[in-house]
């Protein structure tokens, strides 16, 4: 007999990120993750994978968190960012005997870094100048030599200093310059190209758009980046623009494509990481793009070719491309399968799985698949899914659980959602919903207000409970976590409006939910930050858990 989904699960289930090709294709890093249950702690260490052999092996065993694994250019070493006392330092792990050593040790993060194409050094960013007598500490750009450990600075100013991209000359360097002191938040991010042979210093982007994640072509005369103008503010959706620097001309490559670039979905569980656009040495490039509750590796020609590189129905987490273009390797979680690490032959489209570090729990636990549905939307078809409860006995009612969204501009996709599961595991059934005014459908659909959001939700609610038959219509609660708490209250504020946009099924079920509306509850946990769920420690997340199906048990 399998087990149903519990609280503790959260414990058990492994992550598998941020997977990264060597430069000969033929060996693979890793970032493995656990939880430390008697240290409240994860822990994420570096694995190996030889992809000829297939065999794996762990090559960090420290008791923190690494992440940011990067090869040199000719594959002798790896580097990554460890976490040390709160603060992120850089090491570097020599491939041929294991050594690992540590290249810095500031009083600060090391927040992003890049390997010199000649392997001596490694650019670094961060707040590197201690010396620093502002109120407002600003990040600087700087390099190291491997030998002497000390670094030099190269941007310094009153402004946040964001690395971009080295080329593969090192003649050249991008950054992406941040005035604002909330810079992780800020909608002002250009990109500036600076000459390291003259110092000259060139903006690539406007100057109102957030620009990131560049890259150089293997020949240094282009360059890849996502980003977006801003026209719609937080419902922009970014783009993938390429700069001729032969040229200086800046064109967006997915014009034609209506749909973020970039993963915008929605879990518990896996953490996610900005990608980056991956050249190959043709001029063929891929990136992530989230699309009707998919997060798919896309591909993308020069000349304006685009189209989707790995299937259906799953979320791509992370991702990496050999440089002839032949295979990718892929992070991919799926509703009822934990992430783990996959091998596409993009040529064929054959997928071949490399880990199966969850294989056990899929095995023993009982795990439900959510049944896609289609509504009407007051834009467009809205997409949403349903989990049955576990054990659905005909002509019996259950209780219905709508899960609202906890990001801003995010979507629910076709990933791992533990919570989802447990609701259905303790005998709810649970809905989840993309309504309008969210990203991975059209931009019309993502720049939509939240009065639509509000119909689209109402809409796609009055639905299956109209059409389902074992949904128990008086036994309804609305759920959502940080923003989605949000959208909780509101669908009840709306309900009230005298002008909201009702047909007859969403006018009988928001009195419903008016004459429900019996508790809300805001639960908050100090220290912890609000725009990263990911990241709380694993007792807050199960004591967060354990007040939900309290709240979830007393009154629906």
């Amino acid at each position: 007999m399998k087990k149903t989904v519990e609280i503790q699960d959260i414990t058990t289930v492994v992550s598998v990120t941020n997977p990264q090709l060597s430069p000969n294709g033929k060996r693979a890093v890793y970032v493995h993750t656990t939880i430390n249950e008697q240290e409240d702690s994860y822990i994420a260490n570096l694995f190996h994978i030889n992809l000829e052999t297939l065999q794996h092996s762990q090559w960090t065993f420290g008791k923190g968190r690494i992440s940011s694994p990067h090869w040199s250019v000719d594959g002798t070493a790896v580097a990554y960012l460890a976490e040390e006392d709160g603060h992120k330092q850089l090491y570097v792990l020599t491939v041929a005997d294991g050594q690992i050593n540590e290249m810095t040790n500031l009083a600060t993060s090391i927040e992003r870094f890049h390997w010199s194409p000649c392997g001596k050094k490694i650019w670094v960013n961060g707040i590197l100048d201690k010396e620093q007598t502002t109120k407002q500490r600003y990040q600087q750009i700087g390099f190291l030599t491997i030998e002497s450990k000390k670094i030099e600075q190269v941007l310094v100013g009153d402004d946040h200093y964001r690395l971009e991209a080295i080329s593969h000359d090192e003649e050249k360097l991008v950054y992406a310059l941040v005035k604002e002191r909330e810079h992780d938040f800020v909608p002002g991010q250009p990109l500036y190209l600076y000459n390291l042979q003259t110092n000259d210093q060139t903006m690539l982007t406007e100057n109102q758009g957030h620009f990131s994640g560049a890259t150089f072509s293997y020949d240094d005369s282009k360059l890849a980046y996502f980003g977006n103008r801003r026209q719609y503010g937080d419902a922009t959706q970014n783009e993938l623009y390429i700069a001729d620097l032969q040229n200086q001309t800046n064109s967006c490559l997915t014009e034609g494509l209506d749909a973020p670039v970039g993963d915008y979905a929605v879990s518990d569980y896996q953490e996610l990481t900005a990608g980056k656009p991956v050249w190959t040495k043709d001029d063929h490039l891929y990136f992530q793009v989230s699309t009707m509750g998919d997060v798919r590796l896309y591909f993308a020609s020069l000349d304006g070719m685009i189209f989707p590189a790995s299937p259906e129905m799953e979320h791509v987490i992370g991702y990496d491309v050999s440089h002839d273009g032949e295979i990718a390797i892929l992070s991919i979680s799926k509703p009822t399968q934990p992430v783990e690490l996959y091998r596409l032959k993009i040529t064929t489209g054959e997928v071949e799985q490399l880990t199966s570090f969850n294989q056990d729990y899929v095995e023993h636990t009982k795990l439900l698949e959510g049944q896609p549905t289609i509504t009407i939307g007051a834009i467009e078809p809205v997409h949403s899914w349903l989990i049955e409860p576990i054990d659905v006995q005909q002509g019996e009612e259950y209780p219905l659980i709508v899960k609202v969204h906890e990001g801003t501009r995010r979507m629910f996709a076709n990933t791992f959602y533990h919570e989802l599961q447990l609701l259905a595991a303790q005998g709810y059934g649970v809905l989840y919903v993309n309504p309008s005014g969210h990203h991975g459908y059209s931009q019309e659909f993502a720049k939509a207000t939240s009065e639509f959001t509000y119909e689209d939700t109402m809409n796609a609610i009055a639905e299956v409970v109209e059409t389902i038959d074992w949904i128990d219509e008086n036994r309804l609660a609305v759920i959502g976590n940080c923003y989605g708490g949000l959208l909780t209250k509101l669908l009840f504020l709306y309900s009230k409006k005298a002008d909201r946009s009702t047909s007859e099924k969403t006018e009988q079920l928001a009195l419903k939910l008016e004459n429900m509306e019996k508790d809300t509850k805001f639960v908050r946990f100090l220290e912890v930050s609000t725009n990263d769920s990911q990241t709380y420690k694993p007792s807050y997340r199960t004591q967060r858990l354990e007040q939900f199906m309290s709240w979830v048990k007393k009154y629906v």
